[in-house]
């Protein structure tokens, strides 16, 4: 990615030099440290702690570890007054965090018993880091961003992301099938964590050329009041509300979509990576307009209908089995295209509904809240995938085991969250409805346009 290409991108979004340049740092920083993203994580990190012999419940806490450590994002503020600055507790939180990981490939290599306890408790503190990182990271980068093109920007950011995600999931597919079929799957996790580190590694020089305008030290004193001050804003207590039901309608489920392709579809990683490939290039194809919805309508709409969309993924998943997985590809485009916009707008709604002043803190909190729902959703999901671990019902030609149980479950439960964000309110939001009918009416204009360059062909 050349920082002309991302210059050209964004240049219709400002008119100083200075920002375009922190623009395309921002950009590039988080490409690299999406390398180290999608190699800790997802299938990656399931696959890992399947060959390591991890049963459900394991599974599903593995899962759940990067949202029980969001607890530590209370304590960004401190951690931030005691580096003295944002930009330095970012910076060197984020070292230490993604360095540990080098840690894995020597136990992978090392005979003993302890490989599953040692990968969990890299990836517990590894999490913490940052986690503990973040809220001060989102802060940041609000001040960078100017406010009236934060929604194009981060879309145009996510799907320059995604595009990175597809080609790094492919390539570690490919290292993992090769490794497995010569029988070294060891090393081949070995080497994706290892390129995983220095990835990270090179984000972090990136990242250290990125100036923070906010020059006031975080304080580092300590109230009760100020601690539960979320609570005692009411939009702000009602937002934490909708994404507590959120999380834990998606958590239930979320850790066993990747186990249940490589154990009951059969699926290899590098098909895996297919799969997710065009998950993430649907999303490419519509994270700019869906930032542009929001930038017009808010984010509040663009959650809703995305929502209820995404509701429905968990019962197509009651479809394939090992030898027909024809629906995932109508999943993925469909499943990536929803998940897009609503995390696009995920994102922008608590920086929106947080006060500046106390931003990072607000967004600690929420965090914590909504990573505690998940983390819960998690841990349940991995008992109940243990207890029905013997399910075993024939329906036609599928057969119906403990995962398909905990879909049905969470789709139910995302059709309930889905209704709930209807009742949260944004100041001069838009109507789900009238934003509809202006998706409709841009889609209509397309297809007149694409008629007039394209004109049917008369019959002689």
């Amino acid at each position: 990615m050349t920082p002309g290409l991302v210059h050209k991108v964004f240049a219709g979004m400002s008119r100083t030099e200075e920002v375009r340049k922190r623009l395309h740092d921002i950009v590039v920083e988080g490409s690299l440290a999406n390398v180290f993203i999608t190699f800790t994580g997802g299938v990656f990190i399931t696959g890992l702690a399947l060959m390591l012999g991890a049963n459900d419940f394991e599974i599903g806490f593995l899962a759940a570890l990067p949202f029980i450590a969001q607890i530590a994002q209370l304590g960004s503020d401190y951690v931030a007054g005691f580096f003295r600055n944002r930009k330095t507790a970012v910076r060197d939180l984020s070292a230490f965090s993604r360095q540990i990981w080098w840690l894995l490939p020597l136990v992978l290599l090392l005979p003993g018993g302890w490989d599953l306890e040692i990968m969990l408790l890299v990836v517990l503190v590894s999490n913490v880091g940052i986690m503990t990182a973040t809220p001060a990271w989102m802060a940041w980068m609000a001040d960078i961003v100017p406010e009236k093109i934060r929604g194009r920007f981060f879309g145009v950011r996510s799907a320059m992301l995604a595009v990175i995600a597809v080609v790094t999931a492919l390539a570690g597919g490919m290292i993992l099938d090769i490794a497995r079929k010569n029988g070294h799957e060891s090393l081949g996790f070995g080497i994706i964590i290892v390129i995983s580190c220095l990835c990270a590694a090179a984000a972090l020089v990136v990242l250290n050329k990125i100036p923070d305008p906010w020059r006031k030290d975080p304080s580092l004193n300590f109230t009760w009041a100020r601690l539960w001050e979320p609570l005692t804003n009411r939009s702000f207590r009602r937002l934490l509300q909708v994404f507590l039901a959120w999380n834990l309608s998606i958590g239930i489920a979320a850790p066993f979509f990747a186990p249940h392709m490589l154990t009951n579809l059969k699926m290899s990683f590098t098909l895996i990576a297919v799969y997710s490939g065009v998950a993430s290039l649907s999303a490419v194809l519509l994270n700019k307009p869906w930032g542009t919805l929001i930038d017009r309508f808010g984010s509040k709409p663009v959650v809703a209908l995305c929502g209820f969309g995404v509701a429905f993924v968990p019962f197509l998943w009651l479809i394939p089995r090992a030898g027909s997985l024809w629906i995932l590809a109508f999943e993925a485009v469909y499943s990536g295209a929803l998940w897009a916009g609503f995390n696009l707008a995920a994102f922008n709604i608590p920086i929106a509904n947080s006060p500046r002043s106390n931003r990072s803190f607000y967004l600690a909190f929420f965090n914590v809240v909504t990573g505690l729902a998940f983390f819960s959703a998690s841990v349940l999901g991995g008992v109940l995938a243990e207890m029905w671990k013997d399910v075993s019902w024939m329906v036609g030609p599928q057969k119906i085991v403990n995962y398909h149980l905990l879909f049905v479950v969470s789709g139910i439960l995302r059709l309930i969250a889905a209704g709930l964000i209807l009742t949260f309110h944004e100041v001069h939001e838009k109507s789900v409805p009238i934003m509809v009918q202006f998706m409709g009416y841009a889609i209509l204009k397309k297809i007149s346009v694409g008629r007039q360059l394209f004109p049917k062909s008369h019959r002689e």
